[in-house]
């Protein structure tokens, strides 16, 4: 459980979303709500929060280095991404997680708990389960994409239980923003679904 937990947001809809899920689940004891780093300072005089997740627009023209080095945050304080729209992967990968605000509750307290850097975990896609993915997105059933593979229907469904497990997300939709965050594919090769 952390003790404090900054939101740096700008829409007051989110940060009371995230204040309710995060009260509701004693995920921390206190919550600074804050729409912009230009409010750090009034908040956070002496004691500094456990974590904090912010939209990284709110971060205006300075990467997460420079913030941690302008408000004096250590390393060891996991940031964690809110995103609700298409940002570069490089940006995303400076964060030590991502929580998009379609995932669902159970998606984001993993997140919200695991303090590991994303990349660390060993939790990456393989190829083959890239490759099913893509082949997803693009609208194929599970018998289509065991034809093209030439694997067994059972193999895609073991392969889809892998990508839900190492991502977090059970939606083909939220895949997609992942497979486009990720660089497994590209807008072009997503169907409508």
């Amino acid at each position: 459980m952390y003790k404090t937990v900054a939101i740096i947001e700008r829409s007051n809809i989110i940060k009371d979303g995230l204040t309710y899920l995060l009260k509701a689940h004693n995920v921390c004891s206190q919550i600074a709500k804050l729409d912009s780093i230009d409010d750090w300072f009034f908040v956070f005089k002496d004691e500094k929060p456990d974590l904090i997740i912010i939209n990284p627009d709110r971060l205006k023209d300075t990467d997460l280095d420079k913030m941690r080095m302008k408000l004096d945050i250590s390393d060891k304080i996991p940031i964690i991404a809110l995103l609700y729209q298409y940002f570069d992967r490089e940006i995303c990968n400076m964060f030590t997680s991502t929580i998009y605000i379609t995932d669902t509750e159970d998606v984001i307290l993993s997140r919200l708990r695991n303090k590991q850097k994303k990349d660390d975990t060993g939790e990456k896609l393989t190829d083959r389960e890239k490759a099913v993915l893509k082949l997803l997105l693009k609208g194929m059933s599970n018998k289509e994409v065991a034809d093209k593979l030439v694997i067994s229907p059972h193999t895609v469904i073991t392969h889809r239980k892998n990508i839900v497990e190492k991502t977090g997300i059970r939606s083909l939709s939220g895949l997609a923003i992942y497979a486009i965050l990720n660089n497994i594919t590209d807008m072009d090769e997503i169907s409508d679904f």
